[in-house]
C-alpha cells in the first residue's frame, strides 16, 4: 500500500487528467491557526482551479435509476444533507467506495462548476489504500475535479467535512472514516447534517462495514457486490474504447436502512427497506440503473476494489 506522504501528490493520474491533491502536515491535534491555514489553502485552491460557489444549489440530486429516484422522497437524494455509506462485510469495501463514487459523479454532475473534497484519513481504514487517478477517471470521475484532504485523526477529518460544507463551494464534502469509532456519533454527524444544509451540498460519510449506530444522516445505504452481466462483459471485449473494456458494469447489490421522510406503510420509499435493491453504474452516462433481481448467485469480490484505489 503507498504510504502517506505530508506533501501535494496526484494520484498516479493520467496525462490528460491529473488530480489535484492538499495532503496536510498535521502530526497531532489541529490548532486554530493550522486550521485557518488548511480553509484558507482550500479557498485558494478552488479559486486556482477556476471553479466558482455559483452553480445552481438544487435540492435533490436526481441518481437516474428511475425506480429509486421515484421512491425517495424528493425524487433523488437529497443535496443539503449528510448521507452515509457503509459496506455488508469486510469484503465488500470495495463496492461500497465504487458506490460511494457513484454517488459522488452525480454530485458532479449536478454542480458542474464545483470540485469535490475527498477526506481520507492519514491511515486509511480497513487497509483500502489510497485513491487512484485512472481508476476514478475510468469510473467516470474526472480526477481534476477531486481536491484530496488527509488529516491524521478522526477528530479533525470530521471538522474539515463541516468547515467545507459550511463554505457551500464544493459539489460533494466525502470523508472516509472507521465508523467503528467513538467520535462517530449522533452529535458529530448531527453536526454535519447542519452544515450540509447551511451549505446547501450534499456530504458522504463512507463508515467501514461494523457500523450502523445511532446517526443523524438523512440516508443510509448498506452496500454489497453483485455479479456484473456474464453476456455483457463478453460484448465489451470486442468495444475497447469502452470505459472498462472486458468487465460487464458495476453493480451492487443495496440496502436502504433509514431514510428521513419515508412514511411506513405507504408506496414508495417505505417499500425500499423491504427489498434488495440491484443497481448498476453507467460509467459513459454517469447514471445509476435499475436491474431485475432474478436469483441469489453467490457474490464474488467486486472488481470496483482494484479500480478505485491502488495497491
Amino acid at each position: 500500500m503507498p504510504s502517506h506522504s505530508s506533501a501535494s501528490q496526484p494520484l498516479h493520474a493520467s496525462p490528460k487528467s491529473v488530480l489535484s491533491s492538499f495532503v496536510s502536515d498535521m502530526s497531532g491535534p489541529a490548532s486554530a491557526e493550522t486550521k485557518a491555514r488548511i480553509i484558507a489553502d482550500l479557498r485558494r485552491r478552488i479559486a486556482v482551479q477556476g471553479f466558482t460557489d455559483e452553480s445552481p444549489r438544487g435540492s435533490v440530486i436526481a441518481l437516474g435509476a428511475d425506480l429509486l429516484d421515484a421512491a425517495l422522497p424528493e425524487h433523488g437524494l437529497a443535496a443539503a444533507a449528510l448521507h452515509e455509506v457503509r459496506a455488508a462485510d469486510y469484503r465488500d469495501m470495495g463496492a461500497s467506495l465504487g458506490f460511494a463514487a457513484a454517488l459522488a459523479a452525480r454530485c458532479a454532475e449536478t454542480f458542474s462548476d464545483a470540485p469535490i473534497l475527498w477526506c481520507e484519513g492519514s491511515h486509511a481504514p480497513f487497509d483500502m489504500g489510497r485513491l487512484y487517478g485512472p481508476g476514478l477517471a475510468a469510473f467516470g470521475l474526472d480526477p481534476a475535479r477531486l481536491i484530496l484532504v488527509s488529516p491524521s485523526n478522526p477528530v479533525d477529518l470530521l471538522w474539515t467535512m463541516e468547515e467545507a460544507l459550511r463554505l457551500g463551494a464544493f459539489a460533494a464534502v466525502i470523508g472516509e472514516i472507521d465508523g467503528r469509532t467513538h467520535v462517530v456519533n449522533l452529535t458529530t454527524t448531527r453536526r454535519l447534517q447542519l452544515a450540509a444544509e447551511a451549505g446547501g451540498r450534499p456530504a458522504l460519510l463512507l463508515t467501514g462495514h461494523a457500523s450502523a449506530g445511532a446517526s443523524a444522516a438523512a440516508t443510509r445505504w448498506c452496500v454489497a457486490s453483485a455479479p456484473s452481466s456474464v453476456a455483457e462483459a463478453a460484448m465489451r471485449v470486442q468495444d475497447m474504447d469502452n470505459v472498462l473494456p472486458s468487465l460487464g458494469r458495476p453493480r451492487w447489490s443495496v440496502q436502504l436502512e433509514k431514510c428521513r421522510g419515508a412514511q411506513a406503510g405507504a408506496e414508495g420509499t417505505a417499500s425500499l427497506f423491504e427489498r434488495e435493491l440491484r443497481l448498476e453504474w453507467d460509467a459513459r452516462a454517469r447514471l445509476l440503473r435499475n436491474v431485475p433481481v432474478r436469483s441469489r448467485a453467490p457474490r464474488d469480490a467486486a472488481p470496483v476494489l482494484h479500480v478505485m484505489h491502488a495497491t
